[in-house]
C-alpha cells in the first residue's frame, strides 16, 4: 500500500511538470518570439521557406532552423500560440534526451538522469520553453554535437565525427556561430588535456568544418542574395562582435550578469549545482584527480561563460547553451560524491527543504496575487500539507530522496499555476491581442488595419487577415485618405496626426504593457493601471471641406 501510494506522488510530481510544459504552448507570444512568429507565418504563407522576410524586408538577424521548425506547424494548424511552438518544443526538448546521452557517456547512466532532472526541471527551461527564443532550438544542436563528438574522441568512430559536426551545424543553423563555441573549445580542452596534439592537429577537422558548411548553406546564400558581401559579413562578424563590443547591439557593463542568471535559471537545484561546481573547480586547483571530460565540459562552458561576460549585450537566453553541460557535471557530482556521503546528503537536504518552504511560499503568494477565486488558495494549502504530511509519516526513504520528491512536487505545482493562470492573466495586457479584438468587433468586413511605429510583431501574427505595416508619413497621408481604415499606432504618433489634423472618425485607447519588463509597479494589482501606457487604434474619416 505504501509502495503505491509513493508511486502514486512521484507520478503526480512528473504530471504536474508536464501539465506545466503543455500549458505554456498555449500562453501568448511577447518581444522577440512574437517577431520570430510573424516572419514564420509569412514564410508559410508565401511558400518561400528560403528566403526569409518580415513585412516585405529581408531578415538577416537568425538563420533558418527556427523559423523552418515554427512555420511548419502554422502551415499545418494555423497561426495559433501552439501551432507555432509545437516543433520547436519538440525539437527543444530532444535536447534533453542527449543530455541523457551526454552524460551516460562521458560519465554513467545515472549522472545522465540526473542531468536531465536538473535541466528538465530548471526554472530556464520553464521560461524558454513557453517564451521562446532561438536558443530553445540551438541548445538541442550544441548538446548533440557534444555528444557525438565525446563518442568520437573516445570511439574514434567516422559515424559519430559526421554526426558532431551535423550538430555543429544544426546550431549554426539556429542562431550562428555561436553555435560553434562549446563543441569547438570542448574539443579543443580534450585534446591538450590529454596532450594528443597528433590528433589536435590532424587535417581531418576541415572535413568537420565542411560538413558545417553544407549544414548553414541556406543561411548562407539567403544572406549573399539578399544583402551581398556585407550579409556574410553579418553572419559571421557584425552580429557576433558586434554584440560583444557592443557596436552593434548592447551597452551593459554588469560583468556579474551571468552569475545572477545562473543562480535563478537552476531553481530549484542550485544548491547543487553551485556545490558541484564549488567542488569541480576546487579539484583543479588542488591538483586532485581531474577527469578530461570534466574539463571537456565546465572548461568549455566557463569559456562561453567569460566571453558573454565581457559583452556589452547580454540577455538571460544566451546562457541556455550552458545549461545541460552544467547539469551533466552536477549530475555526476551527486553521483560521485553526494549519494556516498551520509553527512553530504544530510546538510544539502537540511539546505534544499529551506528553499523548498521558500518555493512553497512563492507558490501561495502568487496564488493570492493572481487568483480571483480564493478557493484556490485553501486548496493549495491543504495540497502541500498532504504533500508535507506524506513525506514526513508515510514515505520511508531517505530524507534525501524525500527532498527530491517535495522539490518536484512544488516546482511543478508553481510553473503549473504561473503557465496555466498567472502568466495568460497578464499578458492580456498586451496591446496587439487588445487592438485586434477591438478591430475584430467594430470594424465593417471591408476594413483594413495597418501598423504605424510600433514593434508589436504579435499583431502580424495573429491578425486573421493582412496587416500592412507603414513606413513613412508620405504612406501614411496617402492610405489615410480612405475613409473607415484603421490604424493602430502609439501615443506620439496619434498627436503628431492631431497636430497635421489628420481626419479622424473614432479612436479607441488601449492602456497596455508589453511583457520584456515586467516591473514590481505592475505586477501588484494595487498599481498596476499606473504602470500602463496607452497605445491607439484609430479609424480614418472624411476629409472636411475647407
Amino acid at each position: 500500500m505504501k509502495k503505491n501510494s509513493e508511486n502514486i506522488f512521484w507520478t503526480l510530481a512528473y504530471l504536474l511538470i508536464v501539465l506545466a510544459y503543455f500549458f505554456g504552448l498555449f500562453i501568448d507570444l511577447t518581444g522577440d518570439s512574437g517577431l520570430y512568429a510573424a516572419i514564420s507565418r509569412q514564410m508559410a504563407e508565401s511558400g518561400n521557406w528560403y528566403c526569409l522576410k518580415i513585412n516585405g524586408a529581408p531578415y538577416d538577424q537568425k538563420p533558418h532552423l527556427f523559423f523552418w521548425l515554427a512555420g511548419s506547424g502554422i502551415s499545418l494548424f494555423g497561426n495559433t500560440n501552439l501551432a507555432f511552438k509545437l516543433f520547436p518544443f519538440l525539437y527543444g526538448m530532444l535536447g534533453l534526451y542527449f543530455t541523457y546521452r551526454l552524460g551516460k557517456q562521458v560519465f554513467s547512466e545515472k549522472a545522465g538522469k540526473w542531468a536531465v532532472l536538473i535541466a528538465g526541471t530548471s526554472q530556464i527551461y520553464f521560461l524558454y520553453f513557453f517564451d521562446f527564443h532561438t536558443d530553445s532550438v540551438l541548445q538541442t544542436g550544441v548538446i548533440l554535437a557534444l555528444w557525438q563528438l565525446a563518442v568520437y574522441l573516445q570511439s574514434q568512430k567516422p559515424i559519430n565525427f559526421v554526426f558532431g559536426f551535423l550538430g555543429t551545424g544544426l546550431a549554426m543553423l539556429s542562431k550562428g556561430p555561436v553555435g560553434a563555441i562549446l563543441p569547438f573549445f570542448a574539443v579543443l580542452l580534450y585534446l591538450l588535456v590529454t596532450r594528443d596534439f597528433k590528433q589536435l592537429f590532424h587535417p581531418k577537422w576541415i572535413l568537420g568544418i565542411l560538413i558545417v558548411f553544407i549544414v548553414i548553406s541556406p543561411s548562407l546564400i539567403h544572406l549573399y542574395q539578399s544583402f551581398g558581401p556585407e550579409g556574410l559579413k553579418f553572419y559571421f562578424i557584425t552580429n557576433n562582435i558586434g554584440r560583444i563590443t557592443g557596436s552593434y547591439a548592447g551597452s551593459s557593463a554588469d560583468y556579474f550578469f551571468y552569475i545572477h542568471t545562473i543562480l535563478w535559471a537552476f531553481l530549484p537545484w542550485t544548491l547543487i549545482v553551485v556545490a558541484a561546481l564549488y567542488s569541480t573547480i576546487k579539484s583543479w586547483i588542488f591538483r586532485k584527480p581531474v577527469t578530461e571530460w570534466g574539463i571537456y565540459l565546465l572548461g568549455s562552458v566557463l569559456i562561453l561563460l567569460i566571453i558573454l561576460s565581457i559583452a556589452k549585450g547580454k540577455a538571460p537566453n544566451y546562457f541556455l547553451i550552458g545549461i545541460a553541460p552544467i547539469a551533466v557535471i552536477a549530475g555526476n557530482w551527486l553521483v560521485q560524491n553526494l549519494l556516498v556521503s551520509e553527512r553530504k546528503k544530510r546538510i544539502l537536504s537540511v539546505a534544499q527543504i529551506v528553499l523548498i518552504v521558500f518555493q512553497s511560499a512563492f507558490l501561495i503568494f502568487v496564488i493570492i496575487v493572481f487568483s480571483e477565486n480564493k478557493v484556490r488558495i485553501p486548496v493549495i494549502l491543504i495540497f502541500l500539507a498532504v504533500i508535507a504530511f506524506f513525506l514526513i509519516t508515510q514515505y520511508k526513504k531517505p530524507v534525501f530522496q524525500k527532498t527530491i520528491l517535495a522539490t518536484l512536487l512544488v516546482t511543478g505545482a508553481t510553473n503549473l499555476f504561473l503557465n496555466a493562470k498567472a502568466i495568460p492573466g497578464l499578458y492580456t495586457y498586451q496591446g496587439a491581442r487588445q487592438a485586434l479584438k477591438l478591430f475584430e468587433e467594430k470594424r465593417n468586413p471591408q476594413a483594413k488595419l495597418y501598423n504605424l511605429s510600433l514593434e508589436e510583431y504579435n499583431l502580424f501574427f495573429y491578425a486573421p487577415g493582412h496587416v500592412e505595416n507603414i513606413e513613412n508619413w508620405v504612406e501614411l497621408r496617402e492610405v489615410f485618405s480612405t475613409p473607415g481604415t484603421w490604424f493602430y499606432t502609439n501615443e506620439t504618433e496619434y498627436g503628431e496626426m492631431l497636430f497635421q489634423k489628420f481626419p479622424i472618425d473614432t479612436v479607441y485607447q488601449i492602456n497596455q504593457r508589453g511583457m520584456n519588463r515586467i516591473t514590481m509597479k505592475f505586477l501588484n494589482p494595487s498599481t498596476r493601471k499606473n504602470s500602463l501606457t496607452t497605445n491607439y487604434l484609430i479609424v480614418s474619416g472624411e476629409k472636411k471641406s475647407e
